[in-house]
């Protein structure tokens, strides 16, 4: 770094300038020749340092402190500079350069951050030897943009540079244009705002540097030019050793070095320094001289010219009439502020406005709020105005405008700094100022301040205020009160500089300066309110503009100096009219350890006194954060201090940033970039940054924002890669023919759907238009390639070849940029918090832009397209086509990942669909749902045809087509084996094909065990299908049994899967079960009966091979099984029964040619009865029904039997072939019903029985003999239904069906049986119509024939025909025993029986 310059025998340090000065003698001796009047002044380069510096050094032991490399403005180059120009106005509105290299308009500075109200701009002046140095430390410090954590909760001690000789500080003085650096051995000055990069640098070695470098570094201020002088002088005081060295110009500091002044002219020493003192603060007091501050608080007046105007220095300890110090005639500020226990140590002092040369007023404050205001005259006199203590007036006013403050401990309470407020404003300033009257006040007697004050809650949070004093003698008051709610963190106590308050001219803005960071904060009054006006009464000022430029906290990166620019207006005071460097609106500049020269400047002042002010809003702060933290060179940082705003504001604010960057309506993005790849990563970039920052701030964004900002940023990345498939398009395209589906594309989407280009204005390049500007419209975009082919084709726009690339073309954009959204989407769901395989669902979500129905619609024509194509030109053999081979295989090739992208499509609006409340949503949903089960298959099938076996099978995966994969997999095993049987393939060949068939079952078998149910059953439908039950039953790889559980899981499969259930798994207890509960459903009576049978016979041989193999168990079988057996049986009964019925029909249809005919027979003689009865059309329409089903040999229902039963004619000799037909239908009620059920057919049955005769006939019984009245009565059907009930009854006691005929009245008349539940209404009540005409028939029998008694006595009848024929049969069998022994006796009961069910 710097050495030390060599020192003289008697002047100050040298100065130095330009290299290219004539070389002067190195003998003292040579004469010496005066410089020109006027040089050429060119910048002070590094090799000049070097040149100038290149002296043996000489006396070194005087130096303890070593020029080690300086530390100041370690920089990073921010990109493009301007190095040339002339000196103009300074402007501090920004022009619209690069995203990443903004240069503010005319001054080559470069834009770090900018909004409505302010700009943050890097100054590009800068010493090469400080550039230089800074550049030796670039790859020391790093700014990235990393996370960091809140600005509160970062120590204050971070980032403090430990290494005591990177210590600097400075100052910017804007009246004369120039910065000041200073370290322990050098003094730097430049003009800060030159438009150079390299500017003219003046850099001074400074005499008798301190001896620690852990000392105080040097004071120094520039001094106003003197009258034969444009530029300003240097004064530099080294605060330990109190040594002062003057230098009139720095334009004229190496010509004092050649001419050797005395050294009484330029240098000297405070005198009277007390041991331990040292100088704290120089005040510059112009044009009354300055004033220096001591750490012991005493205050000394400094001269740096004599009475006639020359160079001289002089000091004088300033006197104080308050108090009895020795030693000044201010004496010492501990004595006129109080002691430093009651009342704080001294903050600043400031040097207020001046009304006539050679005087100036002074003001000091301690950090207790003790104030005191001096007149200080040229020659060191001086006057005391004012002795003040502030503090409980302030105390009590801060905590009573700002609630925040009030139950701060009062002890914590400090003043920071303060300054004094400008005068001589214009009348419109001063109307919307908030602050007193006092601003029209011009009064020597009259300070009006503007204090900083700070409550300390913690160590790590402050509350800082802005608050009004005006002081005039021993009067004060407590004015206007600005709380800064934007900056908490409290003062770093090692910091370079104590914060700094400026409040430069027009008195509208202030600027509050930390060491890392800046407040700006308006002190206009707000826009006249109800709320506005309450506060005003209360001494507050609402809440209006007010915001922080917060550092990073990284490395040096420090504030080490600052100074304010104001406006040029004629109300400036005479001192300061001679300022060679004008602006149009206030601002901070900064000298910035790390960076450089950075200025804070309000955009336009004037908009803070309008009623419209500037303010502060989510998305300009969103701004900020995006466009110029993403920057890595940009020493700002956006993250870690929270916004003032709701969640929903910033996320309705990031989304309309996020759109403006998707459709580059930001004024941050170039419309007309260089590299429009470029210009696309950088958008890319901007919205990652975008959600980086949110993330950050941990905004609470509900799911509509973060699927919204991650749609943008799916588009985004995929119109990236869409631009590069548009190169790569052109590039493989021939010469001439460079038009490609994407360029078509824009072309031809309709004008409503795109910004149209102005020519006018030269914008002649659609495509990049549209990537510019159009990219948020991606989704029409992507569907138009569909359209793009079909017009090329059905207009015939070009020949075969060209549709063929078309095609390809289309299929690469439309898989390739729903693939880049869906890897997108994937990659960053984390970032964006939502659940990439969730879907977007919900109301407030908008429709997935990769699915819209567009989208779907246009792929599927797309992939229906390219199979026609394909069809044309691919079959028989694609060599042999017409259009180029490698484009057509490659289309071939593409139609999986196609139709992969296809049914994602559909899949994606289907979940959001189903989740939306609006009804027509919702149906659309459904229908794609429908299109996608009628597709999946279907299209999955189809890539099979183009030898995909092995794509298609991935994309049935995929999708979990379970159907489609089992088809796909056993259609490509037969096609192999059918290749291996076929008499063209060679042995070889046909071995090679059964392999590979071979190895397709084994992965069969193995999605068998990865996805079990869902794969194994589709599966082995298509083996059914294909191949049989065989191939079912043998399949080798299958290790879990999913063939049985597939047999199993199809009661239309039981047929098979007893068979299984016997031969495979040896389960005869489970076949029993399945041909039991198969013959329960049998429709067939043949089946049903063979079934049932082979049911009971396995239930039967189960159960004796468990009682052989079990010796314990015992002879009977088990409930379970018992209810199975007697389930059987009942179910066979009632088969027996109907096939005894159809055996009575059977005879009168054998003539019958076909079914028809059979069926007109059997109504013909079986339908007579119900044919012959009135009102009965609705039961003959029961009776056909029952009659067709039971000649098909259809297993009938119990309740269709008993109807059949009762209604059909049986010749009157049946029952001795089958029994009596209402017997049976008893029978079967009991057998197959139950409950009310069977009650109620039993009263069916029995009013059918008592109406099938006339009793009124055999209730006549005049003139009959009791003979003649009983053969009358045995031939009706109630006797031979009795007769039949009552010999049943001797076998099954249980079996009592029996009721007498008034019990059956009622039944069905007002309801109907379960079976015509859902039929017809008047078919229902036609029904009931025929039931009571029943029920009336029988009501007359009952009422006009007594019928209960004729019931009676035909019981009684047949009771004693059973009993005569059971005795005559017990003798029988009494007299056939003594005969042939008891072992026949049996067998002829049994015949005995059977011929005694007769009544004759």
């Amino acid at each position: 770094m710097f050495e030390p310059t060599q020192q003289d025998q008697g002047g100050p340090a040298k100065g130095t300038r330009s290299s290219r000065r004539r070389a002067r003698p190195s003998n003292t001796d040579a004469t010496v020749q005066a410089p020109k009047a006027k040089r050429q002044r060119v910048p002070l380069h590094e090799t000049t340092v070097a040149n100038t510096e290149a002296h043996p050094e000489t006396d070194t032991d005087m130096y303890e402190a070593k020029s080690d490399k300086l530390a100041l403005l370690d920089i990073k180059r921010d990109g493009i500079e301007n190095l040339g120009g002339p000196r103009k106005e300074l402007s501090v509105r920004s022009k619209k350069q690069k995203a990443g290299e903004r240069t503010a308009k005319g001054d080559g500075s470069i834009v770090l951050t900018t909004n409505n109200a302010y700009t943050v701009s890097k100054l590009p002046a800068l010493p090469d030897r400080l550039r230089a140095d800074a550049q030796s430390k670039l790859d020391q410090h790093s700014y990235l943009p990393t996370a960091l954590p809140p600005l509160e909760q970062l120590s204050i001690e971070s980032g403090v540079p430990n290494k005591s000789q990177d210590r600097q500080h400075g100052a910017v003085y804007s009246t004369s244009g120039y910065a000041l650096s200073l370290t322990h051995t050098h003094a730097f000055v430049w003009p800060y705002a030159s438009t150079a990069a390299s500017p003219e640098t003046f850099t001074f070695g400074l005499p008798y540097p301190s001896k620690n470098p852990t000392d105080p570094l040097p004071l120094g201020s520039l001094v106003s030019p003197s009258a034969a002088s444009d530029e300003p002088g240097l004064v530099v005081v080294m605060p330990m050793s109190g040594k002062i060295a003057y230098w009139e110009s720095i334009s004229s500091a190496a010509t004092l070095d050649f001419i050797r002044q005395q050294r009484h002219g330029v240098e000297d020493t405070i005198p009277g320094m007390f041991s331990g003192e040292h100088v704290v603060q120089i005040v510059n007091a112009e044009s009354a001289g300055f004033v220096l501050v001591f750490s012991s608080g005493r205050l000394a007046y400094l001269s740096v010219r004599d009475m006639h105007g020359r160079p001289a220095i002089s000091v004088q300890f300033l006197r104080s009439s308050l108090t009895n110090a020795v030693g000044g005639l201010l004496g010492s500020i501990r004595q006129v502020l109080g002691s430093t226990s009651a009342h704080g140590d001294v903050v600043a002092v400031r040097a207020s406005h001046a009304t006539r040369v050679g005087e100036r007023v002074i003001v000091g404050a301690t950090t207790k709020g003790k104030l005191n205001v001096w007149r200080v005259h040229r020659g060191g006199h001086h006057d005391i105005l004012s002795d003040i203590d502030l503090r409980s007036d302030l105390i009590h006013q801060i905590q009573e405008a700002d609630p925040a403050s009030a139950g701060l401990p009062e002890e914590s309470f400090e003043i920071v700094d303060f300054t004094c407020v400008p005068r001589g404003l214009d009348n419109k300033y001063v109307e919307a100022s908030r602050l007193s009257e006092a601003l029209v006040h011009d009064e020597d007697s009259v300070q009006h301040l503007l204090l900083l004050t700070s409550f300390s809650s913690s160590k790590s949070q402050t509350h800082y205020a802005l608050v009004e004093v005006v002081i005039s003698g021993q009067n004060k008051k407590v004015g206007a009160v600005r709380p800064l709610t934007s900056y908490t963190s409290p003062v770093r106590p090692n910091a370079p500089e104590r914060p700094k308050l400026y409040l430069p001219r027009p008195a509208m803005v202030a600027f509050v300066v930390f060491d890392r960071a800046v407040v700006i904060a308006s002190m206009a009054a707000p826009p006249d309110s109800p709320e506005s006006q309450l506060q005003e009464d209360s001494h507050i000022i609402p809440a209006t503009f007010e915001d922080v430029v917060d550092l990073r906290d990284e490395g040096n990166v420090q504030i080490v100096g600052s100074g304010t620019e104001e406006p040029t207006t004629n109300g400036h005071f005479p001192d300061e009219l001679r300022s060679r460097h004008r602006t149009k609106n206030p601002a901070a500049v900064l000298l910035v350890q790390g960076v450089g020269t950075v200025r804070v400047a309000v955009s336009e002042v004037d908009r803070f006194a309008t009623e419209k002010p500037p303010t502060i809003s989510a998305k300009s702060k969103l701004e900020q954060a995006v466009f110029f933290g993403i920057k890595n060179d940009n020493p700002l940082v956006f993250q870690g201090r929270s916004l003032p705003f709701t969640a929903q504001e910033i996320g309705n604010a990031a989304i309309e940033l996020s759109h403006e960057i998707v459709a580059s309506k930001t004024p941050f993005i170039p419309n007309v970039p260089a590299s429009l790849e470029n210009n696309m990563r950088t958008r890319v970039e901007y919205l990652e940054r975008l959600i980086f920052y949110l993330n950050t701030l941990r905004v609470d964004l509900d799911a509509r924002t973060r699927w919204v900002l991650l749609y943008d940023s799916e588009k985004m990345a995929v119109a990236t890669w869409l631009w590069r498939k548009n190169e790569q398009f052109i590039a493989e395209r021939p010469k001439g023919d460079k038009q490609n589906v994407i360029s078509e594309t824009v072309i031809y989407i309709n004008e409503n759907q795109k910004t149209e280009p102005n020519p006018a204005v030269g914008e002649v390049d659609p495509v990049r238009h549209w990537f510019i500007n159009d990219v948020w419209r991606l989704e029409i975009f992507i569907a138009w390639a569909y359209q793009i082919i079909k017009y090329a084709y059905t207009e015939r726009l070009t020949d075969e070849n060209g549709i063929n690339r078309l095609i390809l073309e289309a299929a690469i954009v439309n898989k390739g940029a729903l693939q880049e959204a869906e890897q997108h989407r994937l990659k960053n769901a984390r970032l964006y918090g939502v659940n990439p395989r969730k879907g977007a669902e919900g109301n407030a979500i908008p429709e997935p832009w990769t699915a819209t129905s567009f989208i779907a619609s246009n792929l599927k024509r797309l992939i229906e397209f390219c199979y026609e194509w394909l069809d044309n030109f691919y079959f028989p053999s694609p060599e042999k086509a017409s259009v180029d081979v490698k484009i057509l295989k490659s289309i071939r090739d593409m139609l999986p990942a196609l139709t992969s992208r296809y049914f994602t499509a559909l899949d994606e609006y289907i979940s959001w669909a189903e989740k939306s409340s609006d009804s027509d949503t919702r149906e659309s949903g459904k229908r794609c749902l429908q299109e996608y089960v009628e597709n999946v298959y279907e299209k999955i099938l189809r890539l099979k045809d183009y030898d995909l076996w092995d794509e298609a099978i991935a994309l049935a995966q995929e999708h979990e087509a379970y159907a489609a994969l089992a088809d796909v997999m056993v259609q490509h095993i037969l096609t192999l084996e059918e290749s291996a049987l076929s008499p063209g393939t060679s042995a070889t060949k046909a071995e090679e094909c059964r392999a590979k068939a071979e190895d397709r079952k084994r992965q069969m078998g193995g999605f068998f065990n990865q996805y079990q149910e869902r794969f194994a059953f589709p599966a082995y439908e298509a083996l059914l299908d294909a191949s049989g039950v065989q191939a079912v039953l043998e399949f080798p790889y299958d290790n879990e049994g999913y063939a049985t559980k597939f047999l199993r899981s199809r009661p239309g499969l039981a047929k098979i899967s007893w068979i299984n259930d016997v031969e495979r798994e040896k389960d005869i207890d489970r076949a029993a079960e399945t041909l039991l509960t198969l013959g329960l459903r049998e429709q067939h009576v043949w089946s049903k009966k063979i079934e049932l049978s082979l049911g009971k016979l396995a239930l039967l041989a189960d159960e004796t091979e468990q009682r052989n193999g079990d010796s314990e168990m015992s002879n009977g079988f088990s409930d379970s099984k018992e209810a199975k057996l007697e389930k059987v049986d009942q179910a066979l009964e009632i088969i027996t029964i109907q096939n005894g019925l159809y055996s009575q029909i059977r005879p009168t249809i054998e003539e019958a040619v076909d079914e028809r005919a059979e069926f007109e027979l059997a109504m013909k003689f079986h339908g007579a009865w119900i044919n012959g009865q009135r009102k009965q059309k609705a039961l003959q329409s029961v009776f056909e029904d029952g009659m067709q089903r039971l000649l098909k040999h259809e297993a009938l229902q119990p309740l269709d039997l008993i109807d059949l039963l009762t209604l059909v004619y049986l010749d009157p000799k049946h029952f001795k072939a089958i029994g009596d037909q209402f017997y049976l239908a008893l029978k079967v009620a009991r057998h197959g019903l139950k409950g009310e059920e069977r009650s109620n057919a039993e009263r069916l049955i029995w009013r059918r029985c008592l109406i099938r005769d006339d009793w009124k006939q055999v209730n006549v019984t005049n003139l009959k003999d009791d003979q003649h009245q009983l053969e009358v009565l045995g031939e009706t059907a109630l006797y031979r239904t009795l007769f039949a009930v009552v010999d049943e009854q001797h076998a099954n006691d249980a079996f009592r069906p029996c009721i007498k005929p008034s019990d059956a009245l009622g039944v069905y008349t007002d309801s109907l049986d379960r079976r015509f539940d859902d039929t017809d209404a008047s078919y229902r009540n036609k029904l009931m119509d025929a039931m009571k005409a029943e029920d009336a028939k029988l009501k007359t029998y009952i009422d006009k024939a007594r019928l209960d008694e004729w019931y009676k006595t035909t019981l009684e009848a047949a009771e004693n025909t059973v009993a005569i024929v059971y005795g005559r049969m017990t003798a029988k069998k009494a007299a056939a025993a003594a005969v042939n022994g008891s072992t026949r006796a049996p067998l002829e009961a049994a015949g005995a029986v059977s011929e005694g069910s007769s009544f004759w």
